[in-house]
């Protein structure tokens, strides 16, 4: 798995050790690092695979609520809300939240603000995802 952000190219052997790299950096710092700046990057260009290949493999390798939450409430969160791509992955994510339960239980942690398309907001609050009051 390789990205290449600012001019620099970022280089994991495999989608797990990418992962597994995330959440130390996630927990350590606020600050974006390697892995939080190449999920950050695919997640704003809803690059092909983000969900199968990197988000349901993040819920899958969280321990516990904390760490499915950071999942919900960050990189899927920013898919789904941010650059209007909402609709663009709209079907990714549905089929992931059917299919995968570590996936559906981070989306439960997702929050849709007034930003995101009413099809986005109504098709994935069915599925978990908090749906923000517009006021």
């Amino acid at each position: 798995m390789s990205d290449e952000t600012d001019g620099t190219e970022l280089v994991w052997e495999s989608v797990s050790q990418w992962a597994a790299e995330w959440f130390p950096e996630w927990r350590a710092t606020s600050t974006a690092t390697l892995a939080t700046s190449f999920i950050r990057a695919a997640c704003d260009d809803a690059v092909a695979g983000v969900v199968d290949d990197a988000l349901v493999m993040l819920a899958e390798t969280a321990d516990g609520d904390e760490e499915l939450a950071w999942v919900g409430a960050g990189p899927l969160e920013d898919l789904v809300s941010h650059s209007g791509n909402g609709l663009r992955v709209l079907a990714d994510v549905e089929r992931a939240a059917r299919q995968n339960a570590a996936f559906r239980a981070a989306l439960n942690n997702t929050c849709l603000g007034s930003d995101v398309s009413d099809v986005v907001r109504g098709r994935l609050a069915g599925l978990g995802a908090r749906v923000l009051d517009r006021s």
